[in-house]
C-alpha cells in the first residue's frame, strides 16, 4: 500500500497537535506553558488569590492555581484534588506538609500565607515534571506569565 506524502503529512500533523505537553489536561483555562516561581520551575496555570478557603486542582502534572495570593501572614485551608491519572503530592517544607493523594482523592490542608516573599510547594515526585507553585502575600508570587524566569526569594519558614 502506498500512502501519498500530503496525506501522511497531514496525519502526522494531527497526531501532533492532539498530544499535548505537561499540563494539556486544564480543566478550564487559567494557563499553560512554563514559568518559574519561587525559584522553581513549575507549569503555568495562572493565579488566584485566596482567603478562608479554596481549591487546588492536582492534576498530570500542575497545580491549578500555581500561585494562591492571600493575606499576609493568614491562614488558608486548601482543598486539594488529585484529578491526576496517578498519585500526586502537595508539599510545603517549611511548613512541615507533606500530603499523598491517589489518583480521584481528596484532601485538606491548612497552609499559612507568607508575611513576605513566597513559599513554594510542589508535588514530591513530580517536581522534575514542573509540577510547583507557591504562596504569596502579594504581587507576582515571583511568577511571570510570559514564561520567562523570576528571581523570587523563598521563604525558610521564619517569616509566618
Amino acid at each position: 500500500m502506498f500512502v501519498r506524502p500530503a496525506i501522511l503529512a497531514a496525519a502526522i500533523l494531527l497526531i501532533a497537535a492532539g498530544c499535548g505537553g505537561y499540563g494539556s489536561k486544564s480543566k478550564s483555562g487559567g494557563g499553560g506553558g512554563k514559568t518559574t516561581v519561587a525559584g522553581v520551575s513549575a507549569n503555568n496555570h495562572g493565579s488566584e488569590s485566596v482567603s478562608g478557603s479554596a481549591e487546588v486542582e492536582l492534576d498530570d502534572y500542575y497545580f491549578k492555581p500555581t500561585v494562591l495570593k492571600g493575606k499576609p501572614g493568614s491562614s488558608v485551608t486548601l482543598e486539594l484534588k488529585n484529578e491526576g491519572s496517578v498519585e500526586h503530592n502537595f508539599t510545603i517544607d517549611s511548613q512541615g506538609i507533606d500530603k499523598d493523594l491517589e489518583p480521584g482523592k481528596n484532601a485538606t490542608v491548612s497552609v499559612t500565607i507568607p508575611k513576605s516573599g513566597v513559599i513554594s510547594f510542589y508535588c514530591k515526585y513530580h517536581k522534575s515534571m514542573g509540577m510547583a507553585g507557591a504562596l504569596t502575600g502579594g504581587g507576582n508570587g515571583g511568577m511571570t506569565g510570559g514564561g520567562g524566569t523570576t528571581t523570587g526569594s523563598t521563604s525558610t519558614g521564619k517569616g509566618y
